[in-house]
This record gives structure tokens, sequence and C-alpha cells, in this order.
């Protein structure tokens, strides 16, 4: 639709909103979002909490007719319907008391992640989906997945893919999401357009909005003047004291608007008790009047992220602490609709791995997640890894599996601060991974990596070469360098190979040990590096003489696995042929 059109489709559609106010949205509240139990209800469930106001007693309740509900009273006009719910809350004293966060008994606790499909999926998007994750795990919970996908211009079905599948390589599989559908749905904003249509129709039936008609260069003027007398920056209201007629002459002319959200006027600041910073607040001066709705009519992130959170019943929003500044504006639209936020913990930012600044896509490679499925990190050594960024169980802990991070995982345990990508430690932890995993697992992990390369290994040899490089490598596509001697015939010698293999009398103990391999049993390697301490005692020379130059003429390497593993792995024929190779060289 053209933008014009598209203005006059919204003007007709709020003006008669705007000049007429419809009551308020009588839509109900959807299911039973965290319900608070109180003392009659815990009678039913268990003795917790002794049941302070008895069915026909006026020992505690002060209502009219001094009775509780859950007896009939409260005036009698109380319709509890089953739910065992006291509608006296506020006027029975001890139930009020029962509020202040004793106990409640509610749907599982739901969390979500959220991610905008415009690119690869970053370290710190699957960090805050694993957190997410973790948390839902631990609680029983639900773990939900939304595309926050309303940027047409930049969102792509690629980077939509790449998200679906890192999260399914890292185990992350969500409950409820765009492919395994859910009670909430549908979870793409992209098709919730009317949902969010709906929501700025109540709050302008609420007089909680108004139309802003200043133009971007009205608004630039303005900040500029702000910066340059040094006054707080922020809109100046100028809309929201139009003449109601003038507002509606404007609408119906279709002249170009957004919709501003009324932030109270005598606000004294907002306060998020965050699970991860404490008390976090905005002095009242520093409250403006967002904008909820765009001129082409698109509602902006925080209305979009409000209405899909209250409506999916997302009871804990953990995010990266970017989003603080977010989660201020998105505290004004829940007032608006009169609706309880969910309880926020914002996650630490990661930094680069020097420590400077945020991680970014656009300095760092390593914030791309599909970098470390490429390289071939085992999933469980990346998601173990990816849990000590900004968490610390004991702060001595490091290696553990998936099962002992659901079960010690807890908000209270996350750092505030700023988090170091510390590959080095990814490195350490996916070498532990990979030596305690069975041979046979190896060897079919370094498989693709070998295939990539275009060298055939049977099975037998896929083991032999998993049993030799186990101890070695940090993630499988490391075999592809460390290996690549095993299959390559005209690899170049390393210049320190090629050092040893010159040393004087090198040339000469690799033509005499020539022999002892013609009759050696490459299979058994105890038998060959045996032969090979006889060899040298015979000649009076210690094992360094043969080692040394025999494995840079075989690996053409100083360093590798067991000298003898690597003869067994290139094969009788080939090690005499490149021994010989290494003769020519070493008295070239």
């Amino acid at each position: 639709m053209p933008a014009a059109a598209e203005e006059q489709s919204w003007a007709a559609f709020f003006l008669p909103l705007l000049v007429t106010p419809s009551p308020p949205c009588s839509t109900p509240r959807p299911s039973i979002r965290r319900l608070p139990v109180l003392p009659h209800d815990v009678q039913d469930l268990d003795r917790r909490l002794q049941p302070p106001c008895l069915p026909g007693t006026t020992t505690s309740c002060s209502s009219p007719t001094d009775t509780c509900a859950v007896g009939g009273g409260h005036g009698g006009g109380a319709d509890v319907s089953g739910a065992g719910i006291c509608p006296g809350v506020g006027r029975c004293s001890q139930c009020a008391d029962a509020l202040q966060g004793v106990f409640f008994m509610t749907q599982p606790l739901r969390v979500r992640f959220a991610p905008s499909p415009t690119g690869y999926l970053h370290i710190g998007g699957a960090r805050t989906a694993l957190f997410n994750w973790l948390l839902a795990r631990k609680e029983g919970g639900v773990f939900v997945l939304r595309m926050e996908d309303t940027d047409a211009e930049r969102n792509t079905e690629a980077a939509r893919e790449t998200i679906f599948r890192g999260l399914d390589w890292l185990g992350l599989t969500p409950d409820e999401g765009p492919e395994q559908g859910g009670p909430f749905g549908p979870y793409s904003q992209s098709e919730r357009a009317d949902l969010y249509k709906k929501h700025v129709e109540e709050l302008i039936a609420k007089g909680a909005v108004y139309p802003c008609f200043c133009t971007r260069e009205r608004l630039a003027e303005l900040r500029a003047k702000q910066e340059a007398e040094k006054a707080d920056l922020g809109y100046d209201r100028l809309c929201r004291h139009l003449d109601a007629a003038d507002v509606a002459k404007r609408l119906e002319e279709g002249v170009p608007h957004t919709w501003r959200l009324k932030a109270p006027l005598d606000a004294e600041g907002l306060v998020i008790d965050d699970k991860v910073r404490g008390r976090v607040e905005v002095a009242g001066k520093d409250i403006e009047d967002i904008i909820l709705v765009r001129a082409n009519g698109v509602p902006v992130y925080n209305l979009a992220v409000v209405v899909d959170d209250h409506l999916m019943e997302i009871s804990h929003v953990l995010r990266g602490e970017d989003h603080l500044t977010n989660t201020f504006k998105q505290l004004l639209i829940y007032k608006a609709f009169g609706w309880e936020p969910p309880v926020f913990a914002h996650l630490p930012l990661i930094l680069g791995p020097k420590g400077e600044g945020k991680l970014s896509k656009r300095k760092h490679p390593e914030a791309a997640l599909e970098l470390y499925q490429q390289r071939g990190y085992p999933t469980e050594a990346l998601v173990n890894w990816l849990a000590l960024i900004g968490w610390r169980m004991d702060g001595e802990t490091e290696v553990m599996t998936r099962e002992e991070l659901i079960r010690n995982f807890s908000l209270d345990q996350v750092s505030a601060g700023g988090a170091r990508l510390p590959l080095d430690k990814l490195d350490w932890l996916s070498g532990e991974y990979i030596r305690n995993m069975p041979v046979s697992e190896v060897a079919r992990a370094i498989r693709p990596f070998i295939q990539s390369q275009g060298w055939h290994a049977e099975e037998p040899l896929l083991l032999t070469l998993a049993e030799a490089f186990q101890p070695r490598i940090r993630a499988f596509g490391d075999i592809v360098d460390q290996a690549a001697w095993v299959f390559e015939d005209k690899e170049e010698i390393e210049p320190k190979a090629l050092k040893k293999l010159k040393k004087e009398g090198a040339a000469d103990i690799l033509e005499a040990y020539i022999p002892v391999l013609l009759e050696a049993d490459f299979d058994d390697v105890e038998a060959m590096e045996a032969r090979a301490r006889a060899f040298c005692e015979e000649r009076g020379v210690g094992l360094g003489a043969l080692v040394h130059p025999l494995r840079a003429s075989v690996t053409r390497r100083t360093a590798g696995p067991g000298l003898f593993d690597c003869l067994r792995l290139v094969g009788k024929e080939r090690v005499i042929r490149r021994i010989r190779e290494g003769i020519e060289r070493a008295r070239s």
C-alpha cells in the first residue's frame, strides 16, 4: 500500500475513536496468568499457610458484611465461580498480606528468546537463549521462540533459518515457536499486525496516546536547540496540548503523524527490580512521551514487544543489558494498558576477546555462532562455555554437563559486569570434552572434516586417526590442519623440521633404519618402538638421533601424535618413500 494511502487508512480508522471515545477494551485477560493463591486456596493444596478467614467468621475481614467471600460474605455479591480467590483483597487484611510475594501458584514460568532475523545468530544471542532455556528447564517452565521480524527491509529467510538451525545445534529446542506452534501463536511479529492495531485502538479509546504531527525537521531543530542550551533532551509535548478540533481536522486531512504515549506529567520516576542488576531507576524528568506508532502506521518495537509478552503470558524477560533503556519505555506501556509487567533480568554484555568493548558483528568474526559450528566445537562444550560467560556456579567448577547446568543455574549468580569472550577457555573446555569422548564418537565427528578435503578414510583409518589425535585437537575441525600430512604426500616441510633433518648424521641413521622398517609390523606400535630403541643402542646413539629426523621425514613437522602412531597412520610403503625423500633433502 502506498504511504499516503496507508496514512489515510490509519486516519480513517483512528479518527472516530479520537472524536468519540469508545468504552475500554472488554477483551478478557488471557487464561490464568499468575493468579495469587490466597490463604483460603492453600487449605486444599497444602498447609504451608494457615487460613486466616474461615467461612462465616468476622474476625479478620472489614468488608461491609465482615465475612469472607469463601464463606459467601464480602457483601454477598462477589462471584468466585469456583476459583477460590477471595474477592475481598484489599479489605481482608490477612488476604492482602498473602499478596506480598509469600506464595504464588501459577501456570509454569514462561520465558522467551526473541531475535530479529537480520543476519547470523550472534554468540550473545545464543547465550541469552541458553540462559532462558536453562531457567525454563530448571523451573519446569516454557521456553518460547518469537521472531521479531517487522523490519521487512532487513529480514531474510536465510537469517531465520540460521536462527532455527543454530538453536537446534545447541539443543535449545523451543517448547513454542514458529516451527513448533503453540497456544499463543502466531510466533512471528510480522503475522501479528492485527493484534497491535487492536491494542493501539484500546490505548486511543483510553486517551492514553495522542497523534503527533511534528515533522522530522521540527524535531531536529528542537534537539539542536536543547543541545545548544544544554537543556534536557526530549520531546516538548507540543502536540499533546493541541485543540481536539484541530487534531480531528488534521487527521481527516491525512496529515502525516505518529502516535505518542502520554507519560504521567507528575511521574516521580520509574524503578525496575532487576534480578541481575538490583534496583535500577530513572528520574521523572527523563521520562518523555515516546512514539508508539510510526508515521507509516507500523508499531514501534517497544509496543509490539509489550503486547506480545503480555498476550504470550511471558513471566520473566531475560535479555541483554543494552535493552535496559527499552525496559523503562516498556514499563510506561504496561502502565498505560493496566497490565502487570514481567520480571526483568538484564544480562551482562559480552565484550570482545581482549575486553575491547561490546562484541560486535562488524568488528569481531567471533561474534557469529556459525563460526563455532564450522570449526567443529562439540555442542556440549560450547553450551558449557556459553553458560560460564557471565554466570558462575561457585567460582571454581567449570566443566559441567547440561543436567548440572540446569540443576545449578540461578539468576542470583549472574554477574552484572561485562564479560570478556574467553576463547582460550573454550579451547581448554572443548579439549576436555573431546578427550573424554569414546573414540568411535570422535571418529564420527571428524569424518565430515576429512571428507571436506577430498581425503578418503575407511572406518579403520578413521578410528586410528581419532585415537591418535584425540588428545591434541581442541575442535573436530582441527583435524584438517593437524592430520594433513597423513593424506598429503607433497606437503611442504616446516623450517624447524628441515633443520632437524639436515642435522649431521641424520641422513645416515635414516638410511640404516630403512631395513628395520621393511621387516616391521606397522600394526604393532609397541614392538616398533622397542625395536627402534634397540637399533639406537646398537649404534651407540640416543633415541632422539633417530626419532627427530624420522618424524621430520614422515610428517614434515616437529610435533604431533606419538611417532610410531604416525608411522602406522601413513603405512609402510609411504613411510619408506618419505624417508628416502627426506634423505635427499638432508643431503641436498
